[in-house]
């Protein structure tokens, strides 16, 4: 398995396994940071926030192997060096999200009209600003943090080590797709998608003890994770336009049309996600998790190739 795959070998040393995984999107993160890939300015950004967030998710598996304090300031440390690279990605992320409108809808109304060359211009005046400083510092920052993973305190080799993070992000979605289905708030609505992309994540972390299956519920988390991060782009996206109203030669009451178009969108995108919400926590915490650690469990017990053919 290469050093930076994003995956835990159950015929492995778990604490082996999570510190490799770590240091391999901290790695992956310095090298897009540094310059050392075919990535543009941009998606080098995207790519090393996505490896702050598999980072995170990771923590968040381990949780209860590292302690309250390990988990908060590694935590903070990833969660604050994705922060310090977000506005070329933000306004990216917006653009993006009004072209899929412009595509499905046609011309937009009202001041929508007028929301593609006001956000050209948003995008410009970021990414005019140097990208150097908030790489040199991230860089810095997790230079620092991939000394620290040699120290974590990671004991357990076993899938006692996942039991307890495991849980608490399988318990916190389930708890957050029944709020959000009761009453859909952006708030409501931006919490499940954390969660749920934590469970995307973690399968992907797990798929190798029963990859088939696995595999097909981490699809699952993932097609819920994309309805529910367009959904939220939606949110962002409408939010930038209110708080930019007279840029667009007009006051908000222009935007209502607009407004309009965005809520049909998301009810759509809503729909979507609590229909897959209700099959993928359809089970109880403990009983999600402890299928998992049967099949971990299970790989883990049966004989490698290697040692099969011998």
């Amino acid at each position: 398995m290469s050093s930076r795959s994003f995956r835990l070998n159950p015929g492995e040393p778990v604490p082996d396994e999570v510190r490799r995984v770590a240091l391999g999107r901290i790695d992956h993160a310095l090298d897009q940071l540094r310059g050392r890939s075919d990535s543009t300015r941009e998606e080098a950004v995207h790519e090393a926030r996505k490896d702050m967030k598999k980072l995170r998710a990771l923590l968040r598996l381990v949780r209860g192997e590292l302690g309250d304090r390990v988990f908060r300031a590694e935590n903070t440390c990833f969660r604050d060096t994705a922060r310090e690279l977000a506005g070329v990605r933000d306004a990216d992320v917006m653009l993006a999200t009004l072209g899929d409108l412009e595509d499905r809808y046609g011309e937009l109304p009202g001041a929508g009209t007028r929301l593609r060359p006001a956000l050209v211009a948003h995008r410009f005046r970021t990414s005019a600003g140097s990208l150097n400083p908030a790489a040199k510092g991230a860089v810095e920052t997790l230079g620092e943090a991939r000394e620290r993973v040699a120290d974590w305190p990671l004991e357990t080799d076993g899938f006692e080590a996942f039991e307890e993070g495991l849980g608490r992000i399988y318990r916190q979605g389930r708890r957050d797709f029944r709020a959000a289905r009761k009453a859909p708030t952006a708030e409501r609505m931006h919490e499940w998608r954390k969660r749920t992309k934590d469970l995307w994540y973690d399968l992907q972390l797990l798929q190798d003890s029963w990859k088939p299956v696995i595999s097909a519920l981490a699809d699952e988390a993932h097609e819920l994770s994309d309805r529910l991060g367009d959904e939220h782009d939606l949110t962002v996206l409408r939010e930038w336009a209110h708080r930019h109203a007279s840029a667009l030669n007009g006051a908000e009451p222009v935007l209502r049309g607009f407004d309009v178009i965005l809520d049909n969108r998301q009810r759509g995108l809503q729909q979507e996600a609590f229909e897959y919400g209700a099959r993928i926590y359809v089970d109880k915490p403990s009983v999600f998790v402890g299928r998992l650690e049967s099949w971990w469990e299970a790989a883990r017990s049966a004989p490698s190739p290697d040692r099969a053919s011998t």
